[in-house]
């Protein structure tokens, strides 16, 4: 029996989408809901799993080509017989040409607001983790019973570090033959994403030092295609520059009081969520209320009209690596507590680095936090993600000398920027907001509990 796999429709809005990456090869063999292709749309990028088990005998579309919804891409033979030869069959996926910068050594006092809480290290079931897994590879890591902390040990050459079935088939053939010491460090070492594949030089046997090995040109360049994702942040910053004209308004916040209450409870959080407690949802918070508070930082503008909003749909750009970044929203934020905005947080979170978003998810946002104080910033200045009016600059949590009372003292700060509109949003109105902002971080209730 063979059946067809079609291309899936990310949403009602959505009429086409680009085939990113096959996964899988004509006359391979894949499992019912083993990822096959990567695909791309103006909104989201997705991993398609496969429908059902058998046989790829036909690959209908090449990478990069641009194929309508509901239009067949695949041909699964579900008894398992011969490949037949594709019509039109995908490129082998060239790797990355990118430069892999070395890891910046972490600043020791710095402590910094995470754009995704890490889930908790070490849990017994497979569903526990926070790093994705397909279900082919939880049914066999489970069969031949390697435990969570051994499988997040492993590095993977799917995207991002994954780990596909070929990796982990791979590495049972050879657990049985690893000496134990080997075993114990591979369980115990952290678990990384690995660095992505870089091209071999065929015109030079050498590079600089700091220079990855590329296949330059005779000019000592390398043209890269911007993929789309690329393609579509930079379409989206330019317009925002064409359509709005930007003004920064920044405030230095003292959230020695939110550190010391999150490092009191961030066991209690750890223990009944199951993941960590970062700095980023006390921030979310208190946008949200100063949003309730300023509804006119909550709007967006058509032509010669305010459009209010009635609910808060909080935008949290999440990195995605090298890749570029994306902007799930957090529905009617103003409804949750601080819990619930941890929890959104945490899920969206996930969910965009592992490609498992909908439109439904990345759309109708109508203000965005942003931030880059996980990478060491300290300031920045963001641009407006359009249609809203605003967006808030977390910069990075460090401790430094502060007047108070007029005695020195050791406070942990921080700094946030708030790039806004001027057609809508003055700088009285901005310079409010950020105040109540920088007022609800610093008289943060230190009796407050996490019920």
């Amino acid at each position: 029996m063979k059946v067809d796999m079609v291309m899936p429709q990310m949403g009602e809005s959505i009429a086409e989408a680009t085939v990113s990456k096959w996964r899988k090869n004509v006359g391979d063999r894949v499992e019912k809901d083993e990822v096959i292709l990567e695909i791309s749309t103006d909104k989201v990028d997705s991993e398609i799993p496969s429908p059902a088990s058998g046989i790829l005998t036909e690959i209908l579309f090449k990478e990069q080509d641009v194929v309508p919804v509901k239009t067949k891409i695949a041909v699964i033979d579900t008894a398992g017989g011969a490949a037949a030869t594709p019509a039109a069959p995908a490129p082998a996926a060239k790797p990355e040409l990118r430069a892999v910068p070395s890891p910046a050594p972490a600043a020791p006092r710095a402590a910094q607001p995470t754009a995704a809480p890490v889930a908790a290290a070490s849990h017994a079931k497979h569903s526990d983790s926070d790093r994705f897994y397909s279900p082919l590879v939880k049914s066999l890591a489970e069969k031949h019973g390697i435990p969570l902390a051994e499988l997040d040990s492993l590095q993977g050459s799917g995207q991002g570090g994954r780990v596909n079935k070929e990796d982990l088939l791979a590495y049972i053939q050879n657990r049985g033959s690893q000496p134990a010491a080997t075993m114990q460090t591979a369980v115990n070492a952290p678990s990384f994403q690995a660095a992505p594949a870089v091209h071999t030089a065929s015109r030079s046997t050498s590079a600089p030092a700091g220079m990855p090995n590329m296949d330059w040109g005779d000019d000592g360049t390398k043209v890269v295609p911007m993929d789309n994702m690329r393609q579509a942040i930079a379409d989206h910053m330019v317009r925002s520059k064409h359509t709005s004209p930007h003004v920064y308004s920044m405030q230095e916040v003292d959230v020695t009081a939110i550190s010391k209450w999150r490092a009191k409870h961030k066991n209690e959080f750890l223990k009944r969520e199951g993941f960590n407690l970062s700095f980023t949802p006390f921030f979310l918070e208190a946008a949200v209320r100063g949003l309730v508070e300023f509804p006119y930082v909550n709007c967006s503008l058509d032509g010669k009209k305010i459009i209010l909003k009635k609910h808060v749909n909080l935008g949290c750009a999440v990195a995605l690596g090298n890749s570029g970044l994306i902007v799930p929203v957090i529905k009617r934020a103003e409804e949750k507590n601080f819990v619930g905005l941890a929890r959104s947080l945490n899920d969206l979170a996930l969910r965009a680095r592992n490609k498992k978003l909908l439109p439904d998810d990345v759309a109708g946002g109508s203000f965005t936090v942003t931030n880059p104080g996980v990478f060491g910033t300290i300031i920045g200045t963001p641009i407006i993600n359009q249609p809203q009016v605003a967006i808030l600059c977390l910069g990075a949590i460090v401790k430094r000398p502060v007047v108070i009372d007029d005695m020195i003292a050791i406070r942990e700060m921080c700094y946030l920027t708030l790039s806004y509109d001027h057609r809508i949003v003055d700088g009285s109105l901005g310079g409010q907001y950020l105040a109540f902002v920088r007022n609800y971080l610093e008289n943060w209730d230190s009796e407050r509990t996490l019920a």
